[in-house]
């Protein structure tokens, strides 16, 4: 079982859209949580209007002060879509929902990592939405096994989540005081037209993290999946759909790494050369 995180440094450049289809895709029983706090788009988007908001966060806000909610999480989950394995934790239909369901993101981050359902082991795809939201579900992306960091490829995307990726790194540090905090912490390159403006290797290295996929530009079907208008037929064949099936198996390879041996704090301390410790990771 592991929890990823998918979010982004400013208005999410595809992060609900790659997080629906990879649950589309995810080979395992899979649950997608909703957590972006400014707004849902599934509900009304992929759902059609036909899934049930009170099945999500808002469900679990109104009872979690009388319950224990590693009991409930799973009686508030709705089938993604009629014919998905998926499971769907529906998030905020507006803003002002967000305040109300903030309360629930310490206990969820210590449930979802370690999600079982009848007796199987459940993976988690988090959408966080934009790191510096309102209300962002902080907590969850300091416990996660993986945190997937969404840019696009122009230098001003790329500039936003150098500054995302460090805000992150101290954040999976806290959690984490004795590993090395990137080694959770991974990016995702969604180019914003089919024009490429920066590869893949420079964004890597302007990130100092490692970039492990890229998927395309596709106005037909990227574009109009999370809405489900205008999806040709067949497009799981697409090209889109192999690049997320591509971005599952990176995911899994991230996963599934040997971990670096663990770092003492004396460690720690010894690498930071004196003038450069405003840039220590």
């Amino acid at each position: 079982m592991a929890m990823i995180c998918l979010v982004s440094a400013k208005n999410s450049p595809g992060v609900t859209t790659t997080a629906v289809a990879l649950a589309e895709v995810w080979p395992r029983p899979v649950l997608l949580a909703e957590c972006d706090p400014r707004y849902g788009d599934i509900v009304a988007g992929y759902q059609q209007g036909d899934g049930d908001v009170a099945k999500g966060l808002l469900g679990l806000a109104a009872i979690h002060q009388q319950t224990d909610i590693r009991q409930e999480v799973f009686r508030h989950v709705q089938p993604l879509s009629p014919t998905s394995r998926a499971r769907f934790l529906a998030g905020v239909q507006v803003p002002a929902q967000a305040a109300a369901v903030s309360v629930l993101w310490e206990p969820l981050s210590r449930v979802l990592p370690a999600l079982v359902v009848k007796r199987r082991a459940v993976d988690v795809i988090v959408d966080c939405g934009p790191l510096y939201a309102p209300h962002a579900p902080l907590p969850l992306i300091q416990h996660a096994d993986l945190v997937l960091l969404v840019t696009g490829d122009h230098l001003e995307q790329i500039r936003a989540a150098h500054d995302a990726a460090g805000t992150i790194t101290a954040h999976l540090a806290a959690s984490r005081p004795h590993a090395d905090p990137r080694w959770c912490l991974a990016g995702v390159v969604i180019p914003p037209g089919a024009r490429r403006h920066n590869p893949r290797e420079a964004i890597e290295q302007a990130l100092e993290i490692d970039v492990i996929a890229e998927v395309r530009h596709d106005l037909k079907v990227g574009a109009e999946l999370l809405g489900r208008r205008n999806l040709p037929g067949g497009y799981s064949r697409s090209g889109y759909m192999r690049d997320i099936r591509e971005l599952q198996t990176a995911i899994d390879r991230q996963l599934n790494r040997p971990a670096p041996p663990a770092r003492t704090v004396a460690a720690r301390r010894l690498s930071v050369v004196p003038g450069e410790a405003a840039h220590a990771g």
